[in-house]
């Protein structure tokens, strides 16, 4: 078996390796939870009225840094034209669409996708929806949660966004894994709230500036547990509200597994004022709080997409039930998947075994120390539970 790997591995090192350019990362708007019923327009384009396709029109190539957000028809296009004009590629996954994670027959899993933003469903997610977006998740997605208010219930089916994004973290096991719940309750208030005092938070120290303050026009506040997930924080809160406190959030995050959460409980500040004719929109994204509706929302994104941007290790290798990040510059890999290996073995071209300190990084997720490693090529070997054998060669520089 040892002799096997090592001429595997050296027929590996013939081959001449090419640094390529990395893709633009795309980030996924959802509109497969009615993000059109009744008054609401949260799609970044539609041709035709409450029905948005995959790709927005004119092409996203011909986007230019003063293109403005009318190019497309949605009450969210500043968001999507701001994220082009930035470099990111933006999809909008359709009614027809099926949210699903590592299934090679949907052209738009969430696997090609750094982020995924879904405004205001009000669509309940059904069990599989549920696994595939905690899955995304917990191997290194990142996910935005926008809710409204308590009884917002466009499309009258029983279920409101607030209640729809509380039903899906309590399908999880243990429940809540962000930390976070949405309060079922209806805040309006047009007064700056203060920011939370980490002063190097990336979503209100990020490239796209450095916001301070929300104006809520019915939406709901955040609850947040620590004792549910150590890294939930507060971002800004209620007025009234401690801003280092666990009540009256209005923006918060979380990381869950490899991947990060971000939650905001207002459906109006990701609002540009234009969309479908006949539905009455606000420009919440530039003209209140001073623009910084806009510049919380891009830096919530580039956040959530972060994960993704190392050059080494931004997506997942997929090798049969087994995801692994490498992470070379930093000295680690991450092993994750819904059933991890019994032994990991790391083997170097000329067959010598190193070990490799593993500590547990999250549920679901095992982290290798490489740090000890000489430069060059190796090769882990895994063994699941039912007996295969897997191997995925890694670099270390």
């Amino acid at each position: 078996m040892r002799c096997l790997s090592v001429l595997l591995l050296a027929a590996g090192c013939l081959l001449q390796v090419r640094a390529q350019a990395q893709p633009a990362l795309k980030i996924l708007f959802d509109a497969t939870k009615a993000e059109t019923a009744g008054n609401a327009d949260w799609v970044i384009d539609a041709d035709v009225a409450n029905s948005p396709q995959r790709l927005p029109t004119p092409a996203q190539n011909t986007v230019t840094a003063s293109t403005p957000e009318t190019y497309w028809t949605g009450a969210i296009s500043a968001w999507g034209i701001a994220l082009v004009q930035r470099g990111y590629e933006v999809e909008t996954l359709p009614g027809s669409g099926r949210i699903s994670y590592r299934d090679a027959t949907n052209a738009q899993d969430l696997s090609h996708y750094a982020a995924y933003i879904v405004d205001e469903p009000n669509i309940r997610y059904t069990p599989a929806e549920k696994a595939a977006i905690l899955d995304y998740v917990r191997g290194g997605g990142g996910l935005f949660m926008i809710s409204d208010h308590n009884q917002s219930d466009r499309n009258n089916d029983g279920w409101d966004s607030p209640n729809i994004w509380n039903d899906l973290m309590a399908s999880a096991s243990p429940a809540n894994p962000f930390g976070l719940a949405f309060d079922l309750n209806n805040l309006s208030f047009t007064t700056g709230v203060g920011a939370a005092t980490a002063p190097t938070d990336s979503l209100l120290h990020g490239p796209a500036g450095n916001p301070v303050a929300m104006e809520y026009h019915n939406g709901a506040s955040l609850s947040l547990s620590s004792a549910a997930n150590a890294s939930v924080r507060g971002v800004l809160f209620q007025p009234g509200q401690a801003t280092t406190g666990t009540m009256g959030a209005l923006v918060a995050h979380a990381r869950y597994g490899l991947g990060r959460v971000a939650a905001l409980g207002d459906s109006s500040p990701p609002d540009d004022g234009s969309g479908a004719p006949g539905n009455n929109l606000y420009n919440g994204w530039s003209a209140e709080a001073n623009g910084d509706h806009a510049r919380l929302l891009l830096n919530a994104t580039i956040w959530l997409a972060a994960p993704r941007r190392t050059a080494t290790a931004t997506r997942p290798e997929l090798t049969g039930a087994v995801a692994l990040y490498p992470n070379p510059s930093a000295g680690t890999v991450f092993v994750s998947g819904p059933v991890l290996p019994t032994e990991i073995r790391c083997f170097n071209v000329l067959g010598q075994e190193f070990t490799l300190a593993t500590s547990a990084a999250s549920a679901g997720v095992v982290q290798l120390s490489t740090a000890s490693l000489p430069p060059g090529m190796y090769v882990l070997s895994l063994r699941l539970p039912s007996g295969q054998a897997l191997t995925r060669r890694i670099t270390r520089q």
